[in-house]
């Protein structure tokens, strides 16, 4: 059955029902209730008119403004879940092709089988956000640049770039990681300048794609931005996800002493203001002012948590999908669930068990599926990240043995794990975040290991 896999069109209707077997189970809980859509049907209004009245806060830079394009049509469930899935279905047939096309893998259907099984990237396009419009974008811009990297056709620099340029225009996170693309490029480049003036239309062109956004920031806020204004929030409540932390905060969007910190600071009740409001431009800046100087006051409690942050990260590294309808708790025996969900990250198993002993499970079968589901797309993610270590590792030692080097797109794929990460490790870590570059763990794993430890090397 596995060896079929290398007939593209048994993999290509696989994946098909695989996808839509994911949207099937979570459909009945998606939602627009949730992240934040009344706002991207606020720009949505927006983009048709240009009146800015149509914006609940008028000193509004958050979020960013990319999924209320998909709001244009009206908020309908069903037709963004099929232009999201559809999107993952078409980049998935794009990254086979061009596997197919370089001939990167010596076969190719267990790598295949792996993507089949991946219920955490198909589960994350099912919700309504921009995160999943945005994880496809990044992925499709990827894929551009390694062919860039492979034949040096500047038309793939450009899709590349282009395609992180709307990119900017839904998730701030990777602005950054652009820059220091850049600057490997540039390094890469031949030692002509001209050449190496190429790897500059990679970033201009993104910066082009911002201009829209920098315009409305301006006029917004008086200042040209480039990104959303809640990394400042982001970087504060991460520091609280370090249990019984010497700052006394906690990892939750109203944390008490961020309240008082900013009511102190500015004057305005937050405590009973709109949370959107928290993250205006002057909110932020003072936020990153504040995340610094607590680190500098306790670096040792910051590399605590940084620590803590990466055994969260080991532990649940991608998102699960609301299967079960866990975001609105409406699945039975939630509390123990929860409480079962928090012990297990603290390594506290004996607990773990002695609540598994002693609850009255009133689970119905449904709920079952859906928690067995749950706990499956769980363990297989864990599973995914921790061969993603170990094979890493393990290639690194192969390749110092071998004195030789990773390849341009070796490096470029590490890079972008290694930079998300860091933002999960550093600032704060959600499954969700991490789970935007799921099919690069799974696809640089899968060439590692062949490249470098497999017996038919």
């Amino acid at each position: 059955m596995i060896t079929k896999l290398n007939n593209n069109s048994t993999y290509y209707w696989l994946l098909f029902i695989v996808i839509f077997f994911n949207s099937f189970i979570s459909y009945e809980n998606i939602t627009f209730d949730l992240y934040f859509n009344h706002l991207y049907s606020d720009y949505a209004q927006f983009f048709k008119t240009l009146d800015f009245n149509f914006l609940k806060y008028p000193n509004s830079t958050f979020p960013l403004w990319g999924y209320g394009l998909l709001h244009l049509p009206g908020q309908n469930i069903l037709f963004n879940l099929i232009f999201q899935q559809l999107f993952t279905f078409i980049n998935l047939i794009i990254l086979d092709n061009f596997i197919k096309k370089y001939k990167l893998f010596s076969s190719l259907h267990l790598f295949r089988l792996i993507i089949l099984l991946s219920s955490s990237w198909f589960l994350f396009h099912t919700q309504m956000w921009p995160k999943s419009i945005a994880s496809n974008i990044l992925l499709l811009g990827i894929i551009f640049l390694m062919d860039y990297l492979k034949c040096k056709k500047i038309n793939f620099l450009i899709y590349s770039a282009i395609c992180f340029g709307i990119l900017h225009n839904f998730r701030s996170d990777y602005l950054y990681l652009s820059f220091i693309i850049f600057i490997i490029l540039f390094l890469w480049e031949d030692r002509q300048i001209l050449k190496k003036l190429r790897a500059s239309y990679f970033i201009i062109i993104q910066l082009f794609f911002m201009v829209p956004w920098m315009i409305f920031t301006f006029n917004q806020v008086g200042k040209p931005l480039l990104t959303s204004t809640n990394s400042g929030h982001v970087l504060f409540i991460g520091l609280g996800q370090l249990p019984d932390n010497i700052w006394k905060i906690t990892p939750n969007d109203r944390d008490s002493l961020k309240t008082k910190l900013l009511t102190d600071e500015f004057g305005q009740k937050y405590d009973s203001i709109d949370y959107v409001a928290w993250n205006g431009f002057k909110e932020d800046k003072f936020l990153k002012k504040t995340f610094v100087k607590l680190v500098k006051d306790n670096p040792k409690e910051w590399f605590k948590k940084c620590l803590f942050a990466t055994r969260l990260l080991i532990l649940d590294p991608f998102y699960v999908g609301n299967v079960g309808n866990f975001q609105k708790n409406k699945i039975s025996n939630i509390k123990e669930i929860r409480e079962i969900e928090s012990l297990f990250y603290s390594f506290k198993f004996k607990e773990v068990f002695k609540i598994l002993n002693k609850t009255e499970w009133l689970l119905s079968l449904k709920e079952l599926f859906q928690l067995s589901f749950t706990i499956y797309t769980k363990i297989f993610g864990i599973f995914v990240f921790l061969n993603f270590i170990i094979v890493t590792i393990l290639s690194i030692v192969s390749l110092i043995s071998r004195k030789i080097f990773y390849s341009e797109i070796e490096i470029l794929l590490i890079l972008i794990i290694l930079y998300q990460i860091s933002i999960s490790v550093f600032a704060f870590h959600m499954p969700v975040y991490n789970s935007s570059i799921y099919i690069i763990y799974v696809f640089v794993s899968y060439l590692l290991f062949q490249k470098y430890l497999s017996i038919k090397q």
